[in-house]
């Protein structure tokens, strides 16, 4: 047996030892959750097979272990959250679709200037606002080929050192991973702590409120990414002429905003406008049912239904190929196993061992949680990350006392800082892949981004604790 292959046995082998297990103080339920979470970990770290599929788990395992009914499981799958995140999914995909992403970039790099040290700012700005509303790694893979003609011509200008190549890379990938902080829609782990905590603590996190958080962090870490990078190109001389004429050029080849592309940029500008907008809007009419959700299927039925200038819709429903939708079932998986060691009462012993701890302070539990969400993510998907760690936050929270939200909001945010390896998201990954990269790179300049977003998430979780719930 290949050596790889052992999380395929050891997840359910973790399982069957728990069911099995000889236990005065666990009941049948709760070593039976015990061992679900041991599988699903045990796969979702190995990433023995996609995250998706470990997700599934909870559906076979927590009915056939009598800890939660099928239904009850199956309900989770369909959180109304989901399909906020599907709604943002379809709105991404019609920005792809009619290249609506590329003129916003492109613009904004043309704005910001043409020296080494602002086209490095307006990769990093173009990059950001993208991924704050499509995927990190479809913002990458577009942004991607343009950072590499620039760079082409730099070196024809006689400039070869390589930092240049250094920094904008890695302005892309950080960016990438930044801009996803700032909405709720931006990654999947914001969500993931958003179902989690309206699922449990019967209190919603809309658009706008998580938009007041996320923005401030992001901006932060965005400044303190590009100080560092931009470090590197201060010296940098560049035939900025050349430079300013391409990104003129590609402008030009894209022509004006005008049939698709307009209507999915109206489309796109309401649909953000809605979002931040939509609590003025309820209180105004009363319309109480009209939810963030409501207004991402809103947005997905009006681009299926509004045709394109060739008579088809800007939106098929073949095009959803292309959404992931095994984020959407990760996201109930990890519903599903935090609802089954809520109801299987693991949470209660979980709790128990955390009550020691209970004289450590606000801001030590919040630096702890911030070192776990950016460290662990280098090594673990943050997604999984989060969705595996909700309910122990959970239980942290019950014996210390401490707001659940100030604990988990640091885990979040500081999962999303991934800057050292390739392999840690994919926006390293598509990066790395270019080959302009080495791994020592990204692990000398990560390593000190890493050790900056732990501090500024910190001191900005803990200066907004008596303003968060």
């Amino acid at each position: 047996m290949n050596i790889r292959q052992i999380p395929y046995f050891l997840g359910p082998l973790l399982f069957i030892g728990a069911l099995l297990w000889p236990s005065e103080t666990l009941t049948h339920s709760e070593l039976a959750v015990l061992g679900i979470l041991g599988w699903m970990l045990t796969w979702w770290i190995t990433e023995i097979v996609n995250l998706a599929v470990t997700a599934l788990l909870p559906i076979l395992l927590l009915p056939v272990t009598g800890v939660m009914a099928i239904g009850d499981v199956t309900a989770l799958y369909g959180h109304h959250l989901i399909f906020l995140f599907f709604g943002g999914f379809i709105l991404a995909l019609a920005i792809e679709k009619w290249k609506l992403h590329r003129r916003i970039a492109l613009l904004i790099i043309r704005r910001v200037g043409s020296s080494p040290r602002r086209i490095l700012l307006g990769f990093m700005i173009a990059t950001a606002f993208l991924s704050a509303w499509i995927s990190n790694t479809a913002t990458t893979v577009m942004m991607l080929p343009m950072a590499m003609s620039v760079l082409k011509l730099l070196r024809k200008a006689g400039f070869q050192d390589r930092k240049v190549s250094v920094a904008i890379l890695m302005g892309v990938a950080w960016s990438a991973n930044i801009g996803g902080m700032t909405t709720l829609i931006g990654t999947p782990p914001n969500l993931v702590f958003t179902g989690f905590y309206s699922q449990n603590y019967a209190t919603e996190i809309t658009f706008a409120q998580w938009l007041k958080i996320g923005l401030p962090v992001a901006i932060s870490l965005f400044f303190a990414a590009y100080i560092l990078l931009s470090l590197m190109v201060r010296k940098v001389e560049a035939d900025v002429a050349s430079i300013k004429t391409y990104f003129a050029n590609e402008y030009r080849k894209l022509g004006p905003l005008k049939g698709a592309e307009l209507r999915v940029a109206i489309v796109f500008g309401f649909t953000a406008l809605l979002w931040i907008v939509r609590p003025q809007i309820v209180q105004l009419f009363g319309l109480q049912g009209f939810t963030d959700t409501s207004v991402a299927i809103l947005a997905s039925l009006v681009l299926f239904v509004t045709p394109a200038t060739t008579g088809t819709p800007l939106l098929v429903w073949k095009d959803t190929k292309k959404l992931a939708w095994g984020i959407l079932v990760l996201f109930g998986g990890g519903l599903a196993l935090a609802s089954g060691m809520n109801e299987s009462g693991l949470l209660h012993h979980i709790t128990d061992l955390f009550s020691a701890q209970s004289s450590l302070g606000l801001m030590t539990w919040i630096f702890f949680m911030a070192v776990l969400g950016i460290w662990a993510t280098e090594i673990m998907s943050n997604m999984a990350l989060v969705a595996a760690m909700m309910p122990i936050v959970a239980a942290i929270s019950g014996a210390t006392g401490e707001s659940f939200f100030l604990l988990a909001l640091p885990l979040t945010l500081g999962s999303s800082c991934a800057f050292m390896l390739p392999m840690a998201t994919p926006p390293n990954a598509i990066v790395f892949s270019s080959g302009e990269l080495k791994i020592v790179d990204m692990v000398r300049r990560g390593f000190f981004m890493n050790l900056i977003a732990t501090i500024l998430i910190t001191l900005i979780v803990f200066a907004l604790s008596d303003y968060l719930p």
